[in-house]
Protein backbone atom coordinates (compact mmCIF):
# COMPACT_ATOMS: atom_id res chain seq x y z
CA UNK A 1 0.00 0.00 0.00
CA UNK A 2 2.84 2.40 0.85
CA UNK A 3 4.44 1.67 -2.51
CA UNK A 4 1.13 2.47 -4.24
CA UNK A 5 0.96 5.95 -2.68
CA UNK A 6 4.63 6.58 -3.41
CA UNK A 7 4.03 5.75 -7.06
CA UNK A 8 1.08 8.15 -7.13
CA UNK A 9 3.25 10.93 -5.73
CA UNK A 10 6.22 10.20 -8.01
CA UNK A 11 5.17 12.40 -10.99
CA UNK A 12 4.82 15.50 -8.81
CA UNK A 13 8.12 14.76 -7.08
CA UNK A 14 9.88 14.40 -10.42
CA UNK A 15 8.32 17.57 -11.88
CA UNK A 16 9.13 19.74 -8.85
CA UNK A 17 11.64 22.36 -9.90
CA UNK A 18 14.71 22.44 -7.63
CA UNK A 19 15.59 25.79 -6.07
CA UNK A 20 19.26 26.72 -6.18
CA UNK A 21 21.04 29.01 -3.72
CA UNK A 22 23.57 31.04 -5.70
CA UNK A 23 26.13 33.70 -4.78
CA UNK A 24 28.29 36.21 -6.61
CA UNK A 25 30.71 38.95 -5.61
CA UNK A 26 30.05 42.56 -6.53
CA UNK A 27 32.70 44.86 -7.97
CA UNK A 28 33.36 46.15 -4.43
CA UNK A 29 33.75 42.63 -3.05
CA UNK A 30 30.39 42.08 -1.31
CA UNK A 31 28.93 38.56 -1.48
CA UNK A 32 25.32 38.67 -2.63
CA UNK A 33 22.78 35.86 -2.74
CA UNK A 34 19.97 34.94 -5.08
CA UNK A 35 17.60 32.02 -5.53
CA UNK A 36 17.27 30.50 -8.98
CA UNK A 37 14.92 27.93 -10.48
CA UNK A 38 13.77 26.92 -13.94
CA UNK A 39 15.49 27.09 -17.30
CA UNK A 40 15.38 28.96 -20.57
CA UNK A 41 16.04 32.48 -21.81
CA UNK A 42 12.80 34.03 -20.49
CA UNK A 43 13.84 35.29 -17.06
CA UNK A 44 11.86 36.91 -14.25
CA UNK A 45 13.94 38.86 -11.72
CA UNK A 46 12.25 39.49 -8.34
CA UNK A 47 13.43 42.34 -6.07
CA UNK A 48 12.01 42.27 -2.52
CA UNK A 49 10.85 45.05 -0.22
CA UNK A 50 12.32 46.83 2.78
CA UNK A 51 14.46 44.47 4.92
CA UNK A 52 12.83 41.49 3.16
CA UNK A 53 14.59 38.33 1.91
CA UNK A 54 14.42 36.78 -1.54
CA UNK A 55 12.65 33.82 0.09
CA UNK A 56 9.51 35.94 0.50
CA UNK A 57 8.88 35.03 -3.17
CA UNK A 58 9.02 31.28 -2.48
CA UNK A 59 5.59 30.60 -4.04
CA UNK A 60 6.54 32.57 -7.15
CA UNK A 61 9.93 30.90 -7.60
CA UNK A 62 8.35 27.46 -7.24
CA UNK A 63 5.22 28.12 -9.29
CA UNK A 64 6.52 30.28 -12.12
CA UNK A 65 9.73 28.30 -12.66
CA UNK A 66 7.67 25.53 -14.23
CA UNK A 67 7.43 27.81 -17.30
CA UNK A 68 10.20 30.39 -16.91
CA UNK A 69 13.61 30.92 -15.42
CA UNK A 70 13.00 32.72 -12.12
CA UNK A 71 15.51 34.57 -9.94
CA UNK A 72 14.77 36.15 -6.56
CA UNK A 73 17.44 38.58 -5.37
CA UNK A 74 18.70 39.31 -1.86
CA UNK A 75 19.99 42.92 -2.02
CA UNK A 76 23.04 43.66 0.09
CA UNK A 77 22.42 43.36 3.83
CA UNK A 78 19.14 41.48 3.21
CA UNK A 79 18.31 37.78 3.40
CA UNK A 80 21.41 35.63 2.90
CA UNK A 81 23.48 38.41 1.34
CA UNK A 82 26.47 39.81 3.18
CA UNK A 83 25.93 42.62 5.66
CA UNK A 84 27.66 45.73 4.35
CA UNK A 85 29.05 48.33 6.73
CA UNK A 86 29.13 51.26 4.32
CA UNK A 87 26.45 53.54 2.93
CA UNK A 88 23.56 51.89 1.08
CA UNK A 89 23.11 54.61 -1.51
CA UNK A 90 20.59 54.40 -4.38
CA UNK A 91 23.51 54.41 -6.83
CA UNK A 92 25.10 51.42 -5.10
CA UNK A 93 21.84 49.48 -4.92
CA UNK A 94 21.26 50.11 -8.63
CA UNK A 95 24.76 48.95 -9.46
CA UNK A 96 24.18 45.75 -7.49
CA UNK A 97 21.09 45.02 -9.60
CA UNK A 98 23.01 45.69 -12.80
CA UNK A 99 25.78 43.35 -11.68
CA UNK A 100 23.21 40.66 -10.84
CA UNK A 101 21.79 40.94 -14.36
CA UNK A 102 25.30 40.62 -15.75
CA UNK A 103 26.00 37.63 -13.50
CA UNK A 104 22.90 35.65 -14.53
CA UNK A 105 23.17 36.76 -18.18
CA UNK A 106 19.49 37.56 -18.43
CA UNK A 107 18.39 38.56 -21.93
CA UNK A 108 15.33 40.84 -22.01
CA UNK A 109 14.26 40.01 -18.46
CA UNK A 110 11.06 41.10 -16.78
CA UNK A 111 11.88 42.97 -13.57
CA UNK A 112 9.50 42.43 -10.65
CA UNK A 113 9.69 44.84 -7.71
CA UNK A 114 7.65 44.79 -4.52
CA UNK A 115 7.26 47.70 -2.09
CA UNK A 116 10.70 49.32 -1.76
CA UNK A 117 11.69 47.06 -4.64
CA UNK A 118 9.34 49.07 -6.89
CA UNK A 119 11.35 52.21 -6.20
CA UNK A 120 14.67 50.41 -6.55
CA UNK A 121 13.69 48.92 -9.91
CA UNK A 122 12.57 52.36 -11.16
CA UNK A 123 15.74 53.99 -9.81
CA UNK A 124 17.78 51.35 -11.62
CA UNK A 125 16.00 52.16 -14.89
CA UNK A 126 16.58 55.87 -14.41
CA UNK A 127 20.30 55.28 -13.93
CA UNK A 128 20.77 52.57 -16.58
CA UNK A 129 18.65 54.01 -19.37
CA UNK A 130 20.00 51.60 -21.94
CA UNK A 131 18.81 48.58 -19.94
CA UNK A 132 17.47 45.88 -22.20
CA UNK A 133 14.36 44.75 -20.35
CA UNK A 134 11.16 43.26 -21.73
CA UNK A 135 8.70 44.43 -19.09
CA UNK A 136 7.95 45.46 -15.51
CA UNK A 137 5.80 44.06 -12.72
CA UNK A 138 5.36 46.61 -9.91
CA UNK A 139 3.76 45.37 -6.70
CA UNK A 140 1.90 47.55 -4.20
CA UNK A 141 3.80 50.78 -3.91
CA UNK A 142 3.29 54.35 -5.02
CA UNK A 143 4.54 55.30 -8.47
CA UNK A 144 4.32 59.04 -7.90
CA UNK A 145 1.05 59.66 -9.73
CA UNK A 146 -1.97 61.57 -8.45
CA UNK A 147 -2.26 62.37 -4.76
CA UNK A 148 -0.10 60.58 -2.20
CA UNK A 149 -2.08 57.67 -0.73
CA UNK A 150 -3.32 57.83 2.84
CA UNK A 151 -1.01 56.46 5.50
CA UNK A 152 -1.08 52.70 5.86
CA UNK A 153 -1.24 53.06 9.61
CA UNK A 154 1.90 51.01 10.19
CA UNK A 155 3.86 51.95 13.34
CA UNK A 156 7.12 53.84 13.01
CA UNK A 157 10.35 52.13 13.95
CA UNK A 158 10.82 54.13 17.12
CA UNK A 159 12.41 53.28 20.44
CA UNK A 160 16.01 52.41 21.07
CA UNK A 161 15.69 49.31 23.23
CA UNK A 162 16.13 45.95 21.50
CA UNK A 163 12.79 44.70 22.85
CA UNK A 164 11.06 47.73 21.28
CA UNK A 165 12.47 46.85 17.87
CA UNK A 166 11.55 43.20 18.32
CA UNK A 167 7.93 44.18 19.01
CA UNK A 168 7.92 46.52 16.03
CA UNK A 169 9.27 43.84 13.68
CA UNK A 170 6.75 41.27 14.86
CA UNK A 171 3.87 43.68 14.29
CA UNK A 172 5.29 44.82 10.96
CA UNK A 173 5.75 41.30 9.59
CA UNK A 174 2.37 40.02 10.77
CA UNK A 175 0.78 43.06 9.12
CA UNK A 176 2.17 42.18 5.67
CA UNK A 177 -0.64 39.73 4.96
CA UNK A 178 -4.33 39.42 5.73
CA UNK A 179 -4.18 35.65 5.86
CA UNK A 180 -1.90 34.03 8.46
CA UNK A 181 1.49 33.33 6.89
CA UNK A 182 3.26 30.07 7.60
CA UNK A 183 5.50 29.93 10.65
CA UNK A 184 8.46 29.12 8.40
CA UNK A 185 7.88 32.22 6.27
CA UNK A 186 7.46 34.40 9.36
CA UNK A 187 10.75 33.16 10.81
CA UNK A 188 12.57 33.65 7.50
CA UNK A 189 11.37 37.24 7.16
CA UNK A 190 12.09 37.96 10.83
CA UNK A 191 15.66 36.66 10.49
CA UNK A 192 16.32 38.97 7.53
CA UNK A 193 14.79 42.03 9.17
CA UNK A 194 16.41 41.43 12.57
CA UNK A 195 19.96 41.16 11.24
CA UNK A 196 19.75 44.50 9.43
CA UNK A 197 20.98 47.32 11.69
CA UNK A 198 18.48 50.08 12.39
CA UNK A 199 20.74 52.66 10.71
CA UNK A 200 20.71 50.77 7.41
CA UNK A 201 16.97 50.19 7.57
CA UNK A 202 16.40 53.91 8.05
CA UNK A 203 18.84 54.82 5.26
CA UNK A 204 16.98 52.61 2.78
CA UNK A 205 13.65 54.40 3.21
CA UNK A 206 15.13 57.90 2.96
CA UNK A 207 15.01 58.24 -0.82
CA UNK A 208 16.39 61.62 -1.95
CA UNK A 209 13.82 62.21 -4.69
CA UNK A 210 10.48 63.96 -5.18
CA UNK A 211 7.45 61.78 -5.99
CA UNK A 212 7.59 62.92 -9.60
CA UNK A 213 10.91 61.11 -10.06
CA UNK A 214 9.12 57.74 -9.97
CA UNK A 215 6.30 58.93 -12.24
CA UNK A 216 8.62 60.39 -14.85
CA UNK A 217 10.89 57.35 -14.82
CA UNK A 218 7.99 54.95 -15.30
CA UNK A 219 6.34 56.98 -18.06
CA UNK A 220 9.65 57.08 -19.93
CA UNK A 221 9.68 53.27 -20.24
CA UNK A 222 8.49 51.81 -23.55
CA UNK A 223 7.75 48.34 -22.23
CA UNK A 224 4.59 46.66 -20.86
CA UNK A 225 3.84 47.19 -17.17
CA UNK A 226 1.74 45.10 -14.78
CA UNK A 227 0.77 47.11 -11.70
CA UNK A 228 -0.54 44.76 -8.97
CA UNK A 229 -1.96 46.75 -6.06
CA UNK A 230 -4.37 47.06 -3.18
CA UNK A 231 -7.24 49.57 -3.44
CA UNK A 232 -5.20 52.35 -1.74
CA UNK A 233 -3.22 52.74 -4.99
CA UNK A 234 -6.25 52.53 -7.29
CA UNK A 235 -6.08 56.20 -8.33
CA UNK A 236 -2.45 55.77 -9.37
CA UNK A 237 -3.43 52.70 -11.35
CA UNK A 238 -6.10 54.65 -13.25
CA UNK A 239 -3.63 57.42 -14.09
CA UNK A 240 -1.02 54.90 -15.23
CA UNK A 241 -3.57 53.15 -17.46
CA UNK A 242 -4.65 56.48 -18.99
CA UNK A 243 -1.04 57.40 -19.84
CA UNK A 244 0.01 53.96 -21.09
CA UNK A 245 -3.28 52.48 -22.26
CA UNK A 246 -1.69 50.00 -24.67
CA UNK A 247 1.15 48.99 -22.36
CA UNK A 248 -0.21 49.05 -18.80
CA UNK A 249 -2.28 46.41 -17.00
CA UNK A 250 -3.63 47.24 -13.54
CA UNK A 251 -4.83 44.47 -11.22
CA UNK A 252 -6.39 45.21 -7.83
CA UNK A 253 -6.31 42.77 -4.91
CA UNK A 254 -9.08 44.02 -2.60
CA UNK A 255 -8.84 41.11 -0.15
CA UNK A 256 -5.05 40.95 0.20
CA UNK A 257 -2.46 42.60 2.37
CA UNK A 258 0.70 44.38 1.30
CA UNK A 259 2.36 41.02 0.46
CA UNK A 260 -0.50 40.24 -1.91
CA UNK A 261 1.57 37.62 -3.73
CA UNK A 262 1.57 35.59 -0.50
CA UNK A 263 -2.10 36.13 0.33
CA UNK A 264 -3.25 35.29 -3.19
CA UNK A 265 -0.31 33.47 -4.70
CA UNK A 266 -2.33 31.50 -7.28
CA UNK A 267 -4.05 34.60 -8.65
CA UNK A 268 -0.80 36.56 -8.66
CA UNK A 269 1.18 33.79 -10.35
CA UNK A 270 -1.50 33.37 -13.01
CA UNK A 271 -1.49 37.11 -13.79
CA UNK A 272 2.31 37.25 -13.97
CA UNK A 273 2.46 34.13 -16.14
CA UNK A 274 -0.08 35.54 -18.62
CA UNK A 275 1.62 38.94 -18.61
CA UNK A 276 5.04 37.36 -19.15
CA UNK A 277 3.90 35.22 -22.09
CA UNK A 278 2.38 38.24 -23.86
CA UNK A 279 5.32 40.48 -23.01
CA UNK A 280 7.99 38.16 -24.36
CA UNK A 281 5.91 37.43 -27.48
CA UNK A 282 5.70 41.19 -28.07
CA UNK A 283 9.44 41.61 -27.42
CA UNK A 284 10.33 38.94 -29.97
CA UNK A 285 8.03 40.54 -32.56
CA UNK A 286 9.56 43.97 -31.97
CA UNK A 287 13.06 42.60 -32.48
Amino acid sequence: MRLFFLLLALPSLISATPLRDCYFKTSDGVRLHYIEAGKGSDTLIFVPGWMMPAAVFEAQVKGLSERFRVIAFDPRSQGKSELFGGAHTPALRSRDLQELLNEVRAENPILVGWSLGVLEVLDYLARYRGSNIAGLVLIDNSIGMGKPPASSGKPSQSGSASNDRAAYLKDFILGLTKKPMSHGMYETILASASRMPRSIAQELVNKPYPREYWRDTLLAQKVPVLYAIRPRFEEQGRILASHKSMLASVEIFPKAGHALFIDESEKFNRLVSEFAEKTWARSRNVR
